[in-house]
């Protein structure tokens, strides 16, 4: 085993004030606007990025120790081998103990946020056979087009119509068309998911939970047909799997494709071509290549492992680093078009890559598709390379007109 080198105190707290308090305040269930309004102007990302650059040049390549007050070390994995044996690893759990105090808050019995290795896989196997068999790209094809229609083909799309949209698509997608219009179930999520901001240090709403697992129970004992709640009332699963305790996590991580879609919408735009599914595919995945919806990938470590590092140590995957890390700062979406270059983890990456990730580049590639058949659009920010480190997607905006044909 290899003892990884620690920081200085002095470079411990500029980890603290640089990486990780930005990245807390901007919210790591759900974005807060004000925040990340603030870490675009200030540049939060970049000058984090810069910050683990420095690191890695004078104590090298290895991952690096870092002393969290109250919490003990914490390991930040910097060169790509490291980064993908941390996720590899089962000796290193996702049930991080600050994820379980987040996620816990709306998706308690979550395949996450699960310590036990054995029911952690069988809910892990009952969530890839509901995603996994659902990812057909033609499936939910009828549902994204309507929505999509009801969007401006003139005038200006801003966040937050195009937000709606999205959530439309995700309710029918996973829950059926009479959930479409529930915007409560999606209020009292987003309820949750703010109190999960604060991990441990927010205590539970019991009551708001006891609502949105009602409601949400309503929606999936309809099974519609066509949608993820009727292949999961198809699937068996033993009862402490709690198979409903799995979908808040699918409607919170489908979620995240809206800001990856709105932003991969502004690259397209600003590398204009054909709309292919692949195409349109590698853009998504450069979008959250670029601009990480996941700011830290959380892993603890509970048994030996190839770093002599305490049990207990929290291991912090820093997004933005890593994705850029080797493929660079440019719009690359050759990356994603049969090269086997590292190209980060904009979908995590081990026995823990999210299951979702097909189903999720599939309907959003869909939507972009649909969208951009029959209107141009000019984003109110300039990607030129390099891309930002940050781009505040509340408040882009673009300008609609219905393509020339």
């Amino acid at each position: 085993m290899t003892r990884p080198p620690r920081v200085t105190p002095a470079q411990a707290l500029a980890v603290a004030a640089v990486l990780a308090l930005p990245a807390l305040a901007q919210g790591v269930v759900v974005r807060r606007p004000a925040m990340v309004r603030l870490a675009a102007l200030a540049g939060a990302e970049a000058r984090a990025i810069a910050l683990l650059r420095r690191l890695r040049a004078e104590h090298g390549d290895g991952p690096l120790l870092v002393r969290v007050p109250g919490r003990g070390w914490a390991m930040v994995p910097l060169a790509s081998h490291d980064v993908r044996e941390v996720l590899e690893d089962r000796a290193l759990t996702p049930a991080s103990r600050e994820k379980r105090g987040a996620l816990a808050h709306f998706q308690p019995d979550g395949v996450l946020i699960t310590p036990e290795s054995d029911l952690r896989d069988r809910r892990r196997a009952l969530n890839e056979h509901v995603l996994c068999s659902s990812a057909d790209s033609g499936r939910f094809a009828g549902v994204v087009e309507e929505e999509v229609a009801t969007l401006p083909r003139d005038g200006v799309l801003t966040w937050p119509r195009f937000h709606d949209a999205h959530w439309r698509i995700v309710r029918r997608v996973v829950l059926g068309d009479g959930a479409r219009d529930d915007v409560i179930l999606t209020r009292q999520l987003d309820l949750l998911r703010r109190d999960a901001n604060w991990s441990w240090l927010r205590g539970r709403r019991t009551d708001v939970r006891n609502a949105f697992r009602r409601r949400l129970a309503r929606h999936l004992a309809r099974a519609e047909p066509g949608s993820l709640a009727a292949v999961l009332a198809g699937a068996h699963a033993a009862a402490d799997v709690h198979a409903e305790g799995q979908v808040p996590h699918w409607l919170f991580a489908f979620d995240a494709g809206a800001m990856a879609s709105y932003r991969a919408l502004a690259l397209l735009a600003a590398h204009p071509g054909p709309l292919g599914h692949d195409r349109l595919r590698a853009a998504v995945l450069e979008s959250v290549r670029l601009w990480p919806t996941t700011l830290a990938i959380l892993r603890d470590v509970t048994g030996p492992t190839r770093w002599d590092v305490p049990t207990g140590t929290m291991t912090v995957i820093y997004s933005p680093y890593v994705n850029r890390a080797e493929p660079g700062d440019s719009y690359r979406p050759g990356l994603w078009l049969g090269s086997e270059e590292w190209t980060g983890v904009p979908f995590s990456a081990g026995f823990a890559r999210c299951p979702g990730e097909d189903l999720v580049l599939s309907t959003s590639a869909a939507l972009l598709g649909a969208f951009l058949r029959e209107r141009s659009v000019t984003p109110s920010v300039t990607l030129e390379d390099p891309v930002p480190a940050t781009l505040d997607h509340f408040r882009l905006r673009f300008a609609v007109k219905a393509a020339d044909r």
